[in-house]
């Protein structure tokens, strides 16, 4: 008994080679390990990791107490509603065998988790506030860094948040 189904066009190879490539990528925001900074011992990777987890570390020879500051889990979080979108989006031009879209749709789920880390640290309000010593510090520092938002000195360790969209 015929079914009266007449493929027209058979794109399972492209929507499996599609599969492959797409099952193989991952999409991470973060800080990458780079050279050390010139203000710190550290790299913006390092400061990034201590200040997100919390650490008691040495600084000119005082021992200090950092508190989780968890920006990027807080961005990702935020960013979860739209980057689902992105992400669901990938896998349905997967499925249609289209892996440049879901490339640029991977590509986007990145930038906007990235960005939405870079707003945690922009607003500060959502972060634990400084410390009046971490305050006077700044004051204090050659030229003197105004405001007092967490984990915003000079910008440094904002810029340095990205993403990536890679093989895994």
């Amino acid at each position: 008994m015929k079914s009266g189904l007449t493929i027209t066009t058979d794109n399972a190879e492209s929507v499996l080679e599609s599969l492959r490539q797409l099952s193989g990528m991952d999409v991470l925001v973060g800080i990458p390990d780079g050279p050390k900074r010139e203000d710190a011992p550290l790299t913006n990777a390092e400061l990034g990791y201590l200040q997100s987890t919390g650490a008691t570390i040495e600084i000119d020879g005082a021992v200090v107490t950092l508190p989780p500051r968890p920006f990027l889990d807080m961005g990702i979080e935020d960013s979860l509603p739209r980057t689902t979108v992105h992400l669901k989006a990938a896998a349905e031009a997967t499925m249609e065998g289209k892996t440049d879209a879901a490339m640029r749709e991977l590509e986007s789920a990145g930038q906007i988790a990235r960005d939405a880390s870079k707003a945690v640290i922009g607003s500060g309000d959502r972060l634990t506030p400084l410390s009046d010593k971490t305050i006077a510090n700044r004051r204090a520092a050659k030229p003197p860094i105004p405001g007092d938002k967490p984990l915003y000195a000079r910008g440094f360790l904002l810029r340095s948040i990205t993403y990536v969209v890679r093989k895994k």
